[in-house]
């Protein structure tokens, strides 16, 4: 039988979880134009890039344990944008793919063991013995639990194979509103130019074919030798052709992140303004607003206008899974 796949995402699982998804990251800047503007959260950027840096795994391209800190950071913010916590793909807890009418169960089980949790505290206090009976019961739950149908990846079937993608957001009635590819490279970025670009390409005319109302990113970090190499205005000219009007993707991201041997992090934001994170996040939340009809995605709306819409929003039809309430006390 195969071993299942590490986790690579459980170091970030805290760090994650102390950050708030629930405000938006929208903001008005009254000392300009007044228009609505993405504010990116930056110090997480860092801080979970920081986790598989310090291990050393800048250094080890093929362990993609970098990529995966990229992809939790992207998948983060999309929630930040108002997508509902369990559509987004990689989760925040384990498993980090789980089809979205999965969710209510998995947080019924979730009370079902707190519950149990609760109980056989009380039985403990009392001298009474640690496990409720029939402790099969309990094992059964706990079993049904851990074998949620889910898993560590997202593949998506495209019009030619099935491709592993990055981030995801996805709900089983209407298939993938997001596809996010994310990218990492620290050295030889001129002898992997042309590689890099055809794997774009194909990739976005794979999926793009199958999925044509799917707002599609494409995300590069690279390092700050990228300019030693004299290899920036190649890349970053790529990641302009790739995005629209002329190119397949919808948004496109260039990542120049800078460190010392104090894993001092930060970011030297690229002067293209269509690269940089804010313009990213920006034109991905809006492709699936205008690619999706307006009772669809209420909250991402409501965080983008910052209020009401005159009359409010029609009566919801989706909202992929309602929330799950507590079971009865009997």
């Amino acid at each position: 039988m195969a071993q299942p796949k590490p986790d690579a995402l459980s170091d970030l699982d805290s760090i994650l979880a102390a950050f708030d998804t629930s405000a938006s990251p929208w903001y008005s800047d009254s000392s300009d134009d007044g228009a609505r503007r993405y504010d990116p959260d930056r110090d997480l950027l860092r801080r979970i890039l920081q986790v598989p840096i310090a291990a050393g795994y800048a250094g080890e391209q093929q362990s993609g344990r970098v990529a995966k800190a990229l992809d939790a950071w992207v998948a983060h913010e999309l929630r930040r944008g108002g997508f509902p916590e369990h559509a987004v793909f990689p989760r925040s807890r384990q498993p980090r793919v789980l089809s979205g009418e999965f969710a209510a169960l998995e947080a019924q089980l979730d009370v079902v063991m707190d519950l149990l949790a609760t109980e056989e505290a009380k039985l403990k206090d009392a001298g009474e013995g640690t496990y409720l009976r029939p402790v099969g019961f309990r094992h059964a739950v706990a079993k049904l639990r851990k074998r949620s149908p889910g898993g560590s990846d997202a593949n998506i079937l495209g019009r030619f194979y099935v491709k592993e993608v990055d981030v995801v957001v996805s709900d089983w009635r209407r298939g993938p509103d997001v596809l996010i590819s994310t990218k990492t490279q620290f050295s030889s970025y001129l002898n992997n130019k042309n590689n890099r670009y055809e794997e774009a390409i194909g990739e976005a005319v794979n999926l793009r074919d199958r999925y044509p109302m799917a707002a599609m990113g494409y995300v590069f970090l690279v390092r700050d030798n990228v300019f030693e190499e004299r290899a920036f205005e190649l890349l970053r000219d790529l990641l302009v052709r790739l995005r629209k009007p002329d190119g397949p993707f919808d948004a496109t991201m260039l990542l120049v992140a800078t460190w010392d041997e104090q894993l001092n992090l930060d970011w030297i934001e690229d002067p293209a303004d269509k690269l940089r994170m804010p313009a990213f996040f920006t034109d991905i939340l809006d492709a699936v607003m205008t690619n999706t009809p307006v009772d669809i995605h209420q909250e991402l709306r409501r965080r983008r206008l910052g209020e009401e819409p005159q009359g409010g929003f029609p009566p919801p039809e989706d909202e992929v899974m309602p929330e799950t309430a507590p079971l009865p006390d009997s």
